[in-house]
């Protein structure tokens, strides 16, 4: 599930949603370090727990799959743009840090429950809840995250 694409205007990276957004001269990390693979894990099944979800794993292929789009500057060139090669479940970009990007995704939670129960992923208010579905789907088990650049990537599959 590909969130749309982000658009870039005065300095800002506006994301998928409304909370979506920081300023690009952040200065991000060039990988997630050991500490923020854990509170991304940490922080995402809290949220699953939340709604139902049983947690989820930290993959390192998933996660190597993030850092290299992380590191890809086309991940990133003139606002966030998904890996469209990437079709084994659900990504999640943000121009927030590590440490920001799941309380950021988490934003959407309103929006998600106003798209509630029949939440239609084609629908184009899919783009104010969609980074929030992807971390609480049931039907996903592992997910990894990289950074880069001023870009945070995460999948989950």
């Amino acid at each position: 599930m590909a969130i749309a694409a982000t658009l870039m205007a005065g300095g800002l990276v506006w994301g998928a949603g409304p909370t979506a957004f920081a300023d690009v001269s952040a200065g991000l990390p060039a990988e997630v370090s050991p500490a923020d693979q854990a509170a991304l894990l940490g922080d995402t099944n809290a949220i699953r727990q939340k709604e139902g979800a049983p947690p989820i794993s930290w993959d390192e292929g998933l996660a190597s799959g993030s850092q290299s789009w992380a590191d890809n500057p086309g991940s990133h060139a003139g606002g966030l743009k998904h890996d469209l090669g990437f079709n084994d479940g659900a990504e999640n970009m943000s121009s927030a840090g590590p440490s920001q990007s799941v309380s950021q995704w988490a934003g959407e939670k309103a929006a998600y429950d106003a798209a509630g129960p029949n939440w239609n992923t084609d629908d184009p208010s899919y783009r104010y809840w969609g980074h929030y579905w992807n971390m609480v789907q049931k039907n996903y088990t592992r997910m990894g995250c990289g950074a880069a650049d001023g870009v945070t990537v995460c999948r989950y599959a």
